[in-house]
């Protein structure tokens, strides 16, 4: 993802993701972990509840990424290059 679309998406995920507040959300280069990608993913650590966590994959799906949860975060991501 790009700055921009970051900018937006976390707009949105600020809004509607109550539960976020206190997290630690970072961008990382998805170059870090995929070497033919351009732009960033989102790691966000927090607990969610489960309601944040259904509006987070809403609002993930809506944007036509890709959210993998792991034991302490989440990372949303897109899955072309470029």
């Amino acid at each position: 993802m790009k700055f921009a679309e970051i900018a937006i998406l976390l707009r949105e995920i600020v809004d509607r993701c109550p539960s976020l507040d206190g997290a630690t959300i970072t961008l990382v280069p998805q170059k870090a972990m995929y070497p033919l990608y351009n732009g960033y993913h989102i790691n966000i650590k927090a607990n969610l509840s489960k309601e944040s966590m259904g509006n987070l994959r809403k609002i993930v799906e809506g944007h036509d990424l890709v959210m993998q949860i792991k034991s302490d975060a989440v990372i949303v991501y897109e899955t072309r290059s470029g």
